[in-house]
């Protein structure tokens, strides 16, 4: 996937969230980076800073593998796959 469609991947999680009311955004913050924070701090994770989105993709992804012990490669896609279908993002 290409670095700006998971962008707007991650943007329209945001939404999807902000509407469920799980999130709030501000007039400095995006829904992507609402996103990003919300599924950091849901599953305990540290967020890491000044990293590319497909760094901070994959440490999402690895960070869930690890905390739920889970047999899989972690992959920036999948792990927005994944959230984007439990909060039923189409």
């Amino acid at each position: 996937m290409t670095e700006s469609r998971r962008l707007q991947r991650i943007r329209d999680l945001g939404v999807r969230l902000h509407e469920l009311r799980l999130v709030s955004t501000s007039a400095q913050q995006s829904y992507a980076g609402a996103a990003l924070n919300f599924l950091f701090r849901e599953h305990e994770l540290q967020r890491p800073s000044g990293v590319p989105l497909e760094v901070t993709l994959l440490r999402l992804a690895q960070g869930l593998a690890l905390k739920y012990d889970l047999p899989f490669r972690p992959d920036p896609d999948k792990v927005i796959d994944y959230f984007c279908r439990q909060y039923q993002v189409h």
